[in-house]
C-alpha cells in the first residue's frame, strides 16, 4: 500500500470511529442485557473480576501491539514487526493459561462464582492477540479490515449471548463468558489468516531487544488499564452494592470514549512522521473533537436522571450522581487520550508512560478515598479528578514541545 494512504487521517478516523461506535453500541447492549439479568451486587462482583482480566490483557502484551503499529507505520524494520507478533503469540498463550488456572483455583478456595468466569481467560488471550496482529493492516492505512473484524466480533458475541440467555438455563455471567470467548476465537483466526500473508520478514530478533523498544508503551498501557481496578477497590471499601452503582457509571459510559480513542489510534501512526512545525492540522483536529465531545458529555450528564430509571431500572437510581460526575470527567479523559497519542507519535513515549503511572495512582487513591467516604459518587469524583490532572500535564508537555521546536525522536 502506498505511504500516502497511511496519513489520510480523516478517512482513517471515519472508518475507525464509525466501526468502533457501532461496536460500542453493540457492547453497550450486551452489558445492558447482563445488568438487567443480574442484581447490582452480582454485577459488581463481575465488574471487579472483569477489570482485573482487562488489566491482565495489557500486562501480558508488554507494549508490543503499539510497537508493531509505530514500526510498521514508519517502515523502519520489518523484522521487528514480525518478531514482535511472534513474541506476542507466546505471551498471549501464557496469559490465557494463567488466567484460567487462577480463576479455577479461586473458584475452589474462595467463591464458586469464579467458575462462571472461566471462559473469560480464553477471551482475554484470543481477543488481545487478534488485535495485536491486526495492528499491521491498521498501520498500512486500511482501517476497513479492523473495523469489519471488530464489528463482526461484537455482533457474534451479542447473538450468542442473547441466544444463551433466552433459550438455555445457563447463568447470565457464564453465558457472557462463553459468547465472548467464542467470538474472540473467531476473530483470532481471521487476524492470523489476513496478516500472515503481509509479514515481510522471518528474521529473528531477540526478545530483550523487542522489550527494550516496547516497554514505555507497555508502562503507559498497563497504567491506563490499571484504572479498571477501581471497581475492585470500591467493592472492598464500600461493598458490592456501591461497586455495582459505580461499575454501572464507569463501565456503561466507557463506550462514550470510543470517538476520542478512535482518533487517538489514528493519531499515533499519523504523528510518527510529524514534528513541531507540521502538527498544526492534527492539533486543530484534536481541539475540534474535544470541544464537540465536551458539549455532548455535558448534555448527557443533564439527561442522566431521566434515562437511568427507564434504561437500567429503579434498582440503579443510586448510580445517577456517579454517572453525572463520570460524564464530566469524560471531557478530560478524551483530551488526555488524544494528547498522549500525539506525544507517543513524536517520540515522547517515556513522558507519556510516566504521566500514566502518576495519574493512575491518583485515580485509584482517589477512588478508594472517595468510595470510603461517599460511596459510588465519591469514587466517581476520584476518577474524574485523575483525568483532569492527566490532561493538564500532557497539554503542558505538548506546548513545550511545540514552543521549543523539538524534533521527532
Amino acid at each position: 500500500m502506498s505511504t500516502a494512504r497511511r496519513y489520510r487521517v480523516g478517512g482513517q478516523f471515519a472508518w475507525v470511529s464509525g466501526g468502533r461506535i457501532l461496536a460500542a453500541l453493540i457492547q453497550a447492549i450486551i452489558m445492558l442485557v447482563l445488568v438487567r439479568a443480574v442484581a447490582p451486587a452480582e454485577f459488581g462482583f463481575f465488574a471487579a473480576v472483569y477489570g482485573v482480566m482487562t488489566l491482565a490483557q495489557t500486562f501480558f502484551d508488554f507494549g508490543l501491539p503499539t510497537l508493531v503499529i509505530r514500526e510498521r507505520a514508519k517502515r523502519a524494520n520489518p523484522a521487528i514487526v514480525a518478531a514482535a507478533l511472534r513474541l506476542n503469540n507466546s505471551l498471549s498463550l501464557i496469559m490465557g493459561v494463567l488466567l484460567i488456572a487462577v480463576t479455577g483455583l479461586l473458584g475452589v478456595v474462595a467463591d464458586s462464582r469464579f467458575f462462571l468466569l472461566l471462559p473469560l481467560g480464553l477471551w482475554a488471550a484470543a481477543e488481545r492477540n487478534a488485535d495485536a496482529w491486526l495492528g499491521v493492516v491498521f498501520a498500512d492505512g486500511d482501517a476497513r479490515i479492523n473495523t469489519a473484524n471488530l464489528v463482526a466480533r461484537r455482533m457474534g458475541n451479542l447473538a450468542l449471548f442473547i441466544g444463551f440467555t433466552l433459550w438455555t438455563p445457563i447463568d447470565p455471567v457464564l453465558a457472557f463468558g462463553i459468547s465472548s470467548a467464542a467470538a474472540a476465537c473467531a476473530s483470532w483466526v481471521f487476524a492470523h489468516v489476513v496478516v500472515g500473508r503481509l509479514l515481510e520478514s522471518t528474521d529473528r530478533v531477540a526478545a530483550r531487544v523487542l522489550l527494550r523498544l516496547s516497554w514505555p508503551y507497555w508502562i503507559n498501557s498497563v497504567a491506563t488499564q490499571a484504572r479498571n481496578l477501581d471497581a475492585t477497590i470500591i467493592g472492598f471499601v464500600a461493598g458490592t452494592a456501591q461497586a455495582g452503582f459505580y461499575a454501572a457509571a464507569a463501565r456503561l459510559t466507557s463506550p462514550l470514549r470510543i470517538l476520542p480513542t478512535s482518533l487517538a489510534s489514528v493519531l499515533l501512526p499519523a504523528s510518527s512522521t510529524r514534528n513541531s512545525s507540521t502538527m498544526r492540522g492534527l492539533l486543530k483536529l484534536v481541539a475540534i473533537v474535544v470541544g464537540g465531545l465536551g458539549l455532548f458529555y455535558l448534555l448527557l450528564g443533564l439527561a442522566v436522571p431521566y434515562v437511568v430509571p427507564i434504561v437500567l431500572g429503579e434498582a440503579y437510581t443510586g448510580a445517577i450522581l456517579a454517572l453525572q460526575i463520570t460524564a464530566v470527567g469524560l471531557v478530560f479523559a478524551a483530551a488526555a487520550s488524544l494528547l498522549g497519542s500525539l506525544l507517543q507519535g513524536v517520540g515522547l513515549k517515556h513522558f507519556v508512560a510516566g504521566t500514566a503511572v502518576l495519574t493512575t495512582l491518583v485515580c485509584l487513591i482517589g477512588v478508594g478515598i472517595g468510595g470510603l467516604m461517599w460511596g459510588a459518587a465519591g469514587a466517581a469524583c476520584g476518577l474524574a479528578f485523575s483525568y483532569v490532572v492527566q490532561s493538564a500535564v500532557l497539554v503542558t508537555r505538548l506546548t513545550t514541545f511545540i514552543l521549543r521546536k523539538e524534533p521527532n525522536r
